[in-house]
C-alpha cells in the first residue's frame, strides 16, 4: 500500500508570506531514536501530564535487559529517560511503515517491562555520570540546587523493583491499532503508565519543524497503584504497627531515638524507613543512609536483599566518594558486621549492608545503638 500524501503546515516569513513545510517521514528509525537521545524534550511531557509536566534525563541509548539476574542482556532498549519523580521511562522506538508498530512491540515493550527490575541503578548512575554536565542536568530535573543525589537514585531503584515505570511507544506515525492497545493497557494496568508518542517532521526549504502529540492519556486523573493514588511513603507509626512483636516495636523506637538525638534524617520510603546522616565530607553535601528499617515481608533494592534491620552503605550516588577519611569511616562502620554471629551479608552496588531480624535485633539492641550513634556522630563531625 503506498504511502498516504504527507500533510502541511505553514510558516509565516519574516515577509509576512507564508512557507509551506510538507510531513516527511524519518527515513531511519536510528534518525528519530538520535534525536530523542539529543531532545528528550519531544517525548512532550506537558502532554503526558498537564497538571505537572513532565520533565527528562536521559540515561542511555541501547540500555541491555536480562532475562535473568545472573545473565547477560537479552535485549536492547532503545532509550531509557527518567522524569523529575525517579519513574523510569522506556521508549521504544519505531517508523510509521514498520508493521511491527502494530502488535509485536507491544509483546516486546510488555519482556522489557517484565524484567526491568533486574536492570542495575548502579550501572546505571555510572552511565548517567559520563554525561556532560550530569550533576546540571539532575539540578534542573529536580529543580533543586543541591538535589539529593543519593536519594534520587534509591528512588528509581524502588520503582524498578515496584515496576513503577512508564512505556512510551514513539513513531513519525502512530497506527490505529497500537492507539487503540495502548488506551487499553493504560487504563488497566494501574502501575505502569502506558502511552503513544507520535512525532511528526515537517520539511521546508530552509525550516524544519517536529510536531509531537501523546495519545491514550487517560481523561481520569492518573493512578500510580490499585485503589487509586500512589502508595503513600512508610511513616513511622506504621511500621511500628507492622511490626510483629512488642520487642521489635521496642528495638525500632531505641534506634529512631538515637537517630533523632544525632540530628540524622529518618525518611520513610513505599516499604522501609531510612537513616541518613549529612555529611560535610561528600560532594554536594549528599547525606548517607547508614540504616534501613523494612516492614515485614518486603525486602529492599537499596541495598539489594536488605530486609528486617539492615545496616551499612549502599551508595548509589553518581559522584565519586573523595579519597580520605569518609571511605574509611564508612568502610569500618560495614566492617563491624562483618563477624556477628546474627547477621546476614547483603551486598550491592556501591556498598555492603548487613541484615539482621527483628528477633536478634531485640536480643543485640544495646549493641547495634551504640553502633548507629558511633557512625551518625562520626559522619556528622567529619
Amino acid at each position: 500500500m503506498a504511502e498516504r500524501e504527507g500533510e502541511r503546515i505553514y510558516v509565516r516569513n519574516e515577509a509576512g508570506g507564508l512557507e509551506p513545510l510538507t510531513e516527511k517521514r524519518f527515513d531511519k528509525e536510528d534518525e528519530l531514536q538520535a534525536l530523542l537521545a539529543r531532545h528528550p524534550e519531544l517525548l512532550e511531557g506537558t502532554q503526558i501530564r498537564p497538571d505537572d509536566p513532565r520533565r527528562w534525563i536521559l540515561i542511555t541509548r541501547e540500555q541491555g535487559i536480562a532475562f535473568t539476574d545472573d545473565a547477560a542482556a537479552r535485549w536492547s532498549l532503545d532509550v531509557l529517560v527518567i522524569d523529575q519523580d525517579a519513574t523510569p521511562t522506556l521508549v521504544e522506538v519505531k517508523r510509521g511503515g514498520n508493521t511491527q508498530l502494530r502488535r509485536e512491540v507491544v509483546g516486546q515493550m510488555l519482556d522489557y517491562a517484565a524484567h526491568t527490575h533486574l536492570v542495575s541503578v548502579g550501572k546505571m548512575s555510572e552511565t548517567f555520570m559520563k554525561q556532560p554536565n550530569a550533576y546540571e542536568l539532575l539540578c534542573k530535573l529536580l529543580d533543586d540546587p543541591e538535589p539529593d543525589v543519593d536519594k534520587f537514585w534509591e528512588d528509581v531503584a524502588e520503582n524498578l523493583q515496584d515496576r513503577t515505570i512508564r512505556l512510551l511507544f514513539v513513531a513519525d506515525a502512530i497506527p490505529d491499532e497500537l492507539a487503540h492497545i495502548v488506551e487499553f493497557l493504560n487504563e488497566k494496568m494501574p502501575d505502569i503508565q502506558v502511552l503513544a508518542v507520535e512525532i511528526k517532521q515537517f520539511s521546508g526549504e530552509t525550516t524544519q519543524t517536529l510536531v509531537p502529540r501523546v495519545i491514550g492519556r487517560l481523561a481520569k486523573p492518573e493512578r500510580s497503584a490499585p485503589g487509586g493514588g500512589p502508595r503513600p511513603k512508610l511513616a513511622r507509626d506504621l511500621l511500628l504497627n507492622a511490626l510483629p512483636s512488642d520487642v521489635a516495636r521496642d528495638a525500632a523506637m531505641r534506634l529512631f531515638e538515637v537517630a533523632d538525638k544525632c540530628g540524622a534524617r529518618v525518611e520513610g520510603k513505599k516499604r522501609s524507613i531510612s537513616i541518613r546522616m549529612r555529611c560535610s565530607a561528600w560532594e554536594h553535601t549528599q547525606p548517607i543512609t547508614v540504616a534501613w528499617l523494612f516492614e515485614p515481608g518486603a525486602s529492599g533494592p537499596v541495598p539489594p536483599g536488605g530486609q528486617d534491620f539492615t545496616f551499612g552503605t549502599a551508595v548509589l550516588g553518581y559522584h565519586q566518594m573523595p579519597e580520605g577519611e569518609l571511605p574509611a569511616t564508612l568502610e569500618q562502620w560495614a566492617n563491624q558486621f562483618r563477624d556477628d554471629t546474627f547477621t546476614e551479608e547483603a551486598e550491592g552496588s556501591g556498598g555492603t549492608a548487613w541484615t539482621v531480624t527483628y528477633e536478634n535485633a531485640a536480643q543485640h539492641i544495646d549493641l547495634l545503638a551504640d553502633r548507629l550513634r558511633d557512625i551518625l556522630t562520626k559522619l556528622k563531625d567529619l
